[in-house]
């Protein structure tokens, strides 16, 4: 087509849909979502914006099934897709294949979160995980039914132990709500009568490598706690040997990789039909030498003619009184050993006894000292007091007490105490004591009242 003639809408855009897609093509953009919403058909449809610019992005329906990100208006992501021209509406558009927060994602911080708190719980204590059994006969195996891992799994067993019987129990490993699905596959090997399943020897969790989104299932608690109230031990094969998971941690054991799940938990056929046939040559030399030998017996008794048979029993004969010299002079020494320990632990029982004793007397000693400080002093406050009321009884019979009521004692010249009036004549001198001194007086004449 020449520059001169015109070119119709349809061809321009195609030439700029090969333009953009082979000069740009597949790429890596960083920003932040704008408008957002997902159409019937289930596709999503929104814009990537900075500062100064904005793009136009869909992520089609079978690839945002298994996204694990919830895209938001103001969400900052990071896509991975193509750069293209939709021919529909003349429009540049972002074809997007992979989403991913920027920056540290915050599945990256919930795996932490989530690794941190589970540990704190001690659910990832060598102490609880069980071991497995060296020669497994059966494995349940959850996995995907297609795909490469379940073919390597299954080359390596056959390789190794082909007599092992291997149940697959078919789960989704990838993408929203895959974690119940997993869960609920490892509560069904736990139990497996009541969901019609054979019993097995352990069960192998096992996915191919993938990014953080892609391994998310197996991050989610609701698996960790499957595989922790598992009645079976549970294999992680999860992912590449640099991936771990919080399925990793918890299971039983961890596997770098599917095929070395394998490795780990099964016999080498080759290492074992090797070991068997060492130890059937071991077998067969012990053998022979234990034939030889009572061969060569066999021999001396044919030559002997067994004309005194009493001397094929003359070495045992003596090989029992030996012993039974032997055990007598043993049993001998072990009960005078044993009488000897016998005495000494009497002594130390009887002195045991003796200290026992002397510890009780000294007790009782200490509670009758108690006792009698006690008794004594409540008989001397008791007699304190007694003293005390007597005390008081005889301060109020005492005359001195009755003169400082109001009374006085009258005496003769000589000191006799006068009771009656007919005592003192008149002109007897008389002493009179008062409470606060004394007086002289004369009797006048004596009246008996």
């Amino acid at each position: 087509m020449s520059e001169s003639e015109p070119c119709s809408v349809t061809q321009l855009l195609s030439r700029l849909k090969y333009a953009v897609e082979n000069d740009v093509g597949e790429a890596n953009v960083v920003g932040e979502i704008g408008s957002c919403k997902v159409a019937s058909s289930g596709h999503v449809y929104f814009t990537l914006k900075d500062a100064s610019a904005q793009l136009a992005c869909v992520f089609y329906r079978y690839q945002a099934a298994s996204c694990r990100i919830s895209l938001r208006e103001g969400l900052r992501v990071e896509l991975a897709g193509r750069a293209t021209v939709w021919e529909g509406r003349g429009a540049l558009q972002f074809v997007v294949s992979r989403v991913r927060e920027a920056g540290v994602g915050s599945l990256q911080q919930q795996f932490e979160e989530m690794k941190r708190r589970l540990e704190a719980e001690g659910l990832f204590s060598a102490d609880r995980k069980r071991p497995l059994p060296r020669y497994p006969e059966r494995i349940g195996l959850i996995t995907s039914a297609s795909g490469a891992v379940i073919q390597d799994m299954r080359h390596r067993l056959e390789q190794r132990a082909p007599w092992v019987q291997v149940y697959l129990l078919p789960v989704q490993v990838q993408g929203k709500g895959a974690e119940h699905g997993l869960a609920r596959a490892v509560r069904m090997w736990s139990e497996p009568d009541r969901f019609g399943l054979p019993p097995v020897d352990f069960v192998i969790l096992a996915r191919g490598g993938g990014s953080l989104e892609d391994l998310w299932c197996f991050n989610e608690e609701v698996l960790a706690r499957a595989i922790v109230a598992s009645r079976v031990p549970v294999v992680s094969a999860v992912g590449h040997e640099t991936d771990f998971t919080i399925a990793d941690f918890v299971a039983d054991l961890r596997a770098p990789t599917p095929t070395a799940a394998i490795e780990l938990t099964t016999p080498d056929a080759a290492a074992l039909m090797e070991t068997l046939d060492s130890r059937a040559l071991t077998l067969r030399k012990q053998m022979a030498r234990a034939l030889e030998t009572a061969h060569l017996r066999l021999l001396a008794v044919e030559r002997s003619k067994l004309r005194r048979p009493q001397e094929l029993l003359m070495p045992f004969v003596q090989r029992l009184d030996v012993l039974h010299e032997e055990m007598s002079s043993c049993c001998g020494a072990r009960i005078q050993d044993a009488a000897h320990q016998l005495a000494l632990h009497s002594a130390r029982l009887q002195v045991g006894r003796l200290h026992s004793a002397l510890e009780r007397a000294n007790e009782r000693l200490q509670n009758a000292l108690h006792a009698l400080r006690v008794g004594a002093r409540a008989r001397t406050d008791q007699w304190k007091a007694n003293l005390h009321v007597n005390e008081e009884r005889l301060a109020a019979a005492s005359p001195a007490h009755a003169l400082k009521r109001g009374f006085a004692l009258v005496r003769a010249e000589n000191g006799k105490l006068l009771r009656r009036a007919q005592d003192a004549p008149a002109g007897t001198r008389l002493r009179i004591s008062l409470s606060e001194g004394e007086l002289t007086a004369v009797a006048e004449q004596g009246t008996r009242i």
